[in-house]
């Protein structure tokens, strides 16, 4: 994984984490790794990692199950609205660079509309 300098590096570790959550990969109620095994795959210290997890235990994305280890939520909902907030993220990133270019909500929607148009053509 290659890290980003200005983002604090427990902050992409979770972001990493909540991909594989999104994605299935850590399927729900499902281990993940543990955090050893995650420091050393991530190559970074085994406290960020751990940094990275408490603030998604808080979030209730992951369980601890003393003497099991950490897994993922079973609670759908939780993962849905994870799902949500990136997807809002990721937009209002794009609005807000978009109307700076002077582009108004309606040239956005064509923009968005004919750019999702070419990558399913890509896709065929």
């Amino acid at each position: 994984m290659e890290y980003i300098e200005n983002i604090p590096i427990y902050l992409q570790i979770k972001e990493y984490l909540e991909e594989k959550i999104i994605t299935e990969t850590y399927p729900l109620g499902g281990q993940i790794p543990s955090v050893r095994q995650l420091a050393f795959e991530l190559a970074v210290n085994s406290n960020t990692v751990q940094k990275a997890l408490k603030v998604m235990i808080e979030e209730g994305v992951i369980i601890t199950l003393r003497g099991k280890g950490n897994f993922v939520t079973e609670n759908a909902a939780i993962v849905e609205r994870l799902k949500e907030e990136i997807v809002n993220e990721t937009f209002d990133s794009a609005y807000d660079k978009l109307h700076l270019l002077k582009m108004n909500n309606q040239e956005i929607t064509d923009s968005f509309s004919n750019y999702v148009k070419q990558k399913e053509k890509n896709h065929e």
